[in-house]
Parts: C-alpha cells; sequence; structure tokens
C-alpha cells in the first residue's frame, strides 16, 4: 500500500489545458450511443474474441487494448446509462506510464505537472494478532503526475506509480460532474424550443 506525501504544486509553466477535445481512439467521451464503435475497437484484438468481453451489456467492461505507446494493455471501460463512454483506466509498468506521458506530450502539449513523494507501507501482525500499517523503512518513491484537460472538462491523467512500486497508471474521463452539467443544459435548450 502507498500514501502520498509531500506533494509540490502543480507547476506554472504549463496550463495543461489543450486545444480541442479529448477522445478515446476517436471515441468522443459523454457522446451517448457509442457501444458499435466500442464493440468494433475491442472485436478488432485477437485477445477479446469472446462475446462476453466486447457485449457491452454491463456499465464496466474490461478488454484489451492499444493506446497510444501502451500495446495489449488491460482496460476497464467505464459507460454511462446511456452507453456514453464516461471513463477508461489502465494499468502497466512504471517506465512505460513514463513513456505514455512523453507521447501525450508530443500530441497535446505540455501537461499539468506534479511531483510527489511516496511513501510505501507494509501491513505487521502484532502478537495480540493485530494488524497495524508501518512505513517500510528506506522505501520512498518519486512519483509524476501528469493531466491534460479539455474545454468541455474531460482530462487525462496519467500517474508513474500508484498500485505497486513500478506500476502506475492512465486515466481518461468526462468526470461525472461534467456530464451532469451537459444533460442539464441539454434538458434546458430542449424545453426552451418546446415553449416558444
Amino acid at each position: 500500500k502507498n500514501t502520498p506525501s509531500a506533494e509540490q504544486p502543480l507547476q506554472n509553466q504549463a496550463t495543461g489545458k489543450i486545444k480541442g477535445t479529448i477522445s478515446f481512439k476517436g471515441i468522443p467521451l459523454g457522446k451517448p450511443g457509442v457501444t458499435d464503435a466500442l464493440r468494433k475497437m475491442c472485436k478488432s484484438k485477437k485477445f477479446n474474441i469472446t462475446n462476453d468481453r466486447c457485449s457491452f451489456v454491463e456499465d464496466r467492461i474490461m478488454m484489451v487494448l492499444d493506446y497510444e505507446s501502451l500495446v495489449n494493455a488491460f482496460a476497464l471501460v467505464t459507460l454511462s446509462s446511456d452507453k456514453a463512454l464516461t471513463k477508461v483506466v489502465i494499468d502497466s509498468s512504471t517506465q512505460e506510464m513514463l513513456t505514455l506521458a512523453k507521447a501525450l506530450e508530443k500530441k497535446y502539449g505540455k501537461p499539468l505537472k506534479r511531483s510527489s513523494i511516496v511513501k510505501m507501507e507494509v501491513g505487521i501482525k502484532l502478537d495480540d494478532g493485530a494488524f497495524v500499517v508501518k512505513e517500510a523503512e528506506g522505501t520512498k518513491l518519486d512519483k509524476e503526475t501528469f493531466v491534460w484537460v479539455d474545454d468541455q472538462g474531460s482530462r487525462i491523467i496519467v500517474e508513474s506509480i500508484y498500485s505497486d512500486y513500478d506500476k502506475g497508471g492512465v486515466t481518461i474521463e468526462r468526470p461525472s460532474s461534467v456530464a451532469a452539467q451537459d444533460t442539464v443544459g441539454k434538458k434546458v435548450k430542449e424545453a426552451g424550443k418546446s415553449n416558444p
């Protein structure tokens, strides 16, 4: 287990704001009815040939895919109730995350960047049978976090370390607050059209 500490503020030289919109392999975030496009992408990988892996009847699907510099990566894809893509999470090695951050910087420009120290913790069983969590001695790791945000509030977050000593991940998401604002905005526009 790890806990962040000594986080530095985001660097001022980069805003992390991008021109254009963030999508996932050309599939827009927050747009309803993208299951056919996701199914086609899913079935194009030889690892996903079973129908259950590409059925999208659930709101979360695990599948194998490529993303930028990541090849054959396991991804957790999350859909909203109207079958809009809301989130993709991919875990991989720290080195692959740092390589991905460089590839995304070439594509989207400078990200917001934060450096922090992660203290690794271990569970220790006491004589009375209870467990306590203590910091592992001499185990502090440098963590880099990179964030890109588009005008619609969608974002890409790359973390060099988060689940283990050499594991990080990337999250491509449209936060639920942004999706909720979009839904309210559409309902207001529709109400305005029906009431001249």
